[in-house]
Order: C-alpha cells, then structure tokens, then sequence
C-alpha cells in the first residue's frame, strides 16, 4: 500500500504543450454600471462544505447586512425581540478573502447584529432588540454579515449538503439558498443564489454562436474525473484522498453547473472487465463508462457542446499505440453520432457545431492517433500549467501567459490550469494539508483575479474545486459581452 501511494505520489504532475496561429479579433462591451454594479456571489468551500458569500462594490454602509435565507426572499423586514429570548452568535475562524471581519450566526429564526455594536449604538430601550425577519417571517435567514469593505469574501460556517445539488436537473435555476444584500431600511440591493447552469451557452446562442471555442471564456475542471460520489471529506478523508481528489460534483454536477471543458485522464486496467477508467496519476478513479453515460446523458438534454479533453493516459497504455486504438473504438462507440467531426476543424463556429447536431469534442493528446483517426479525433486543448505550489508564483504565471499570450493568433483552445500542484515530498508529508486546503487557499483570489483582469481574453480556465469559485459566472458573464467584428 505504502508503495501504491509513493507510486501515486510520484505521477501528480504531467507536461504542457503549445499551440498554432490564425486571427479572429473579439471585443467585450462593458459598461459603466457593469463595473460598478453591485454584486453577490455564492460559493462552497472545499475542506469544510461551507457556504461562503461574497460581493462587489457594495456601498457598506451602517446598517447594511447580507443575510443567508434558506427561500428566495423577496422582502425584509425589523422585528423587536425582548430580552430573555435566546440569542447566540458564533465568530467563525472560517473566514477567507478580503476584509477582516466575522460573519455572525444566529441559531434561531432572525438575526442580530453584533451585541457591543448594537447595544452602544441602538437608540432603542435596553430592554429590546432589533432582529431582521424575511417574507414576513416565512423564510428563514441562517446567517449574517455587515459588510465593512466595498469587496469582501467570507465562509459562513453554514454547511452546504451537496444531496441538494444532486438533485438538480436541467430545469434547474436556483435552488438551496440565496444571499441578499440590504441597507438599513430592508430594501434587497442585490441578490444571488445558489444556482444551475444547465444551458447558458444556447441561452447565449445570439450573442456567441458566431463565436469560435478558442473566443469564449469556457469554465473547466481539472482532473475532472477524480471525484467520489457521496464522499465526505470531514469523515472518510485520507492522505491519497486529499491528492487525488480535484471536485465534489461528477462529471453530470459539473456540466449541470457549468463546466463545458473536461480534463479526462484515462488508464487502462487490463486485468479487470471494465477496461477503462479514469485515473489521477496512477489512482484509479470512476469507471470511463460512466463518464461518458453522464456526458451523453446531459448533451441529450441540453444541446450544449462540451469539449471532452483526453490527456496524459497515465496508465496501462505503453510505447505502442494499441491501447490507443483500443480506446479510440471505444470512445467511437459509446458517442456515436454525438462525436463532432474534425473536418469542422476547431476554426468552426458554435452555430456551425449546433448545425450538425454533433456536440461532444473529442480533443486527443495524442498527434499520431488524431492522425489515423482524422474522423473522430481533434487536437489536444493546449494545457498552459505553472506546477507551482504558492499564489504568489501561481498569479504570477498566470499573468505572464495572459500577458504575452501569443496563443490568441490561434484557433486552437488554450487551458489555464488554475490550481496549486504539491510537489514529490509536500504530499508525503502532507505538508500543504491536501488538495482542498490548497485550493480553499487559491480559488477565491482565482475568481477575482480572472473576474477584475484577465477575463475578457481568457479562454477555458479548469480549477480544483469549481464550486468554490466563480469562474462559471464570471465567464457567461464575460462572454454576454462579446462582440465578434
């Protein structure tokens, strides 16, 4: 066992590539009021499973409060509470993002503001205290922060079960909670929710289906695969689970929440029935077979386009090129007709894709296989990955590549690879606290970083743990700008 995990260990990391060039000029509107508007956001940690909010361009003044409902609340309202009833608030250590302050929490039906606060403050009788109620009391509030700064990122301490994002489909908008930004007199100022994103790219087919791939910015995963259904990582955490595993939702979660651009590691397993399997270095996974159940499953209802990235083939596939073709007749055989035909060449636009009604595409790292597969196969989405293992290096690379990113002359998608890599003895011995604590530390600067500067020429951005940034909404909301010209 003990060498399983060195062996592991020692297979985390993998090459990048580079890209071809060819021009399309694109332009994101922005107007005033889009980069001054105030905004919410709804995250979910990943160590911990906590709910976290955070905002932009929040006026934060006196008496503003963001509370956490449990119902989309559509008023809010002061109720007096007498003193005697039991209140309590809990200081989270939680906290993460700008800004120094704790949220407060109230275990009860309302919410109240920080005691010293409201009793130096409150021109009311001591005997008495002011509580926010929602929907006339109907809704429930489980959390609350005054906001002190314009931007500000905090874990609530409320855990999020992810039994409720199982349970979306794609008639799903928002569902589970929602983060409303008040002044002092209870008027809703902004408001978000956890949400779904089943179809933003039809949603968007008006504005985007001129619009090439390489044009769009496209939410992604890294190591898409390497996810355990109903795994609890404050119970079943071990020391392979906390590198190996990159998300919380499978591949169905992630594409209903999003993601168009899956990072497919495949190993093959010769001695088992199944042949296929998804692996993380040299951890198996999910079976490949129900990867592509969920992918078929999801584009049928759809109609989205999703590029499916096979790269590296960490295990079982040799020099020779068999396994490959072993696997080329299996990927053919499972999408059938859903496979995109290479002669659309990654050149072609969304419309030209939808037109064919072929919406999987199989992105092979591979050149001598897409060679002999000329049918089936396309190129390698370029993998643009610093392997670095602080922010500090990771913004920096990422800033180069974007800076000098002469990959835009292409028509070939590019990858950000947007996630902290441990090295050899950092995972032996633990030293980073796994791959959620890494990515906790990481993914809200990430979101602020491509939501502020980079976004309006990313192309496919794939992080750990999507669900605890806002890479997806940062990017339909970059790409409802785009204007081709």
């Amino acid at each position: 066992m003990f060498l399983q995990t060195i062996m592991f260990i020692l297979a985390l990391t993998g090459p990048a590539t580079a890209g071809l060039p060819e021009v399309q000029t694109i332009r994101a509107a922005r107007t005033d009021d889009d980069g001054h508007r105030l905004k919410l956001w709804l995250t979910i940690n990943a160590r911990k499973r906590f709910l976290e909010i955070s905002w932009k361009n929040a006026p934060a003044r006196m008496g503003d409060n963001v509370l956490l409902t449990v119902q989309d609340p559509h008023s809010f309202e002061q109720r007096t509470l007498p003193t005697g009833t039991p209140l309590a608030s809990f200081a989270s250590d939680e906290g993460s993002g700008s800004g120094d302050g704790a949220a407060d929490y109230v275990p009860v039906q309302g919410f109240t503001r920080k005691p010293l606060t409201s009793l130096a403050k409150s021109t009311k009788s001591p005997s008495s205290r002011q509580y926010w109620v929602a929907n006339e009391g109907t809704a429930e509030i489980v959390a609350a922060i005054q906001p002190s700064l314009s931007t500000q990122w905090f874990t609530t301490g409320v855990p999020f079960d992810y039994a409720l994002s199982r349970n979306v489909t794609a008639q799903t908008f928002c569902y589970g909670y929602w983060a409303s930004y008040i002044n002092a007199e209870g008027r809703i100022l902004a408001k978000n929710c956890v949400r779904a994103y089943p179809r933003w790219m039809n949603e968007l087919r008006s504005v985007v289906g001129e619009l090439r791939l390489r044009d769009l910015f496209i939410p992604g995963t890294h190591d898409s695969g390497s996810y355990r259904p109903n795994f609890d990582p404050l119970i079943r955490e071990s020391l392979v689970t906390k590198y190996a595993l990159t998300q919380d939702d499978d591949i169905m979660g992630q594409l209903m929440h999003g993601v168009r651009y899956l990072d497919i590691r495949v190993g093959y397993y010769r001695a088992s029935q199944e042949k296929f399997f998804i692996y993380h270095g040299i951890t198996k996974q999910r079976p490949l077979q129900e990867v592509i159940n969920q992918v078929k499953d999801f584009v049928h209802e759809t109609n989205e386009i999703v590029i499916f990235g096979l790269k590296e083939f960490p295990v079982g596939f040799g020099k020779n090129l068999g396994v490959h073709r072993l696997l080329v007749s299996y990927l053919r055989e499972q999408f059938q007709d859903l496979i995109a035909h290479p002669s659309l060449t990654w050149r072609a636009s969304l419309r030209d894709i939808w037109s064919r009604q072929q919406n999987v595409i199989l992105a092979y790292d591979k050149h001598v296989i897409v060679e002999e597969f000329p049918q089936l196969l396309f190129g390698a989405v370029e993998q643009r990955w610093g392997n670095v293992q602080t922010w500090p290096r990771l913004e920096t690379y990422l800033r180069n590549i974007n800076d000098f990113d002469v990959s835009r002359f292409s028509s070939r998608p590019v990858a950000d690879m947007a996630e902290l890599t441990p090295e050899t003895w950092d995972v032996i011995l633990d030293k980073h606290g796994g791959l959620r604590k890494m990515a906790d530390s990481i993914n809200w600067r990430i979101s602020q970083l491509y939501r502020d500067e980079l976004g309006e020429n990313s192309n496919i951005v794939a992080v750990d743990f999507i669900r605890g940034t806002t890479i997806v909404e940062t990017a339909i909301d970059w790409n409802r700008r785009k204007i081709a010209h």
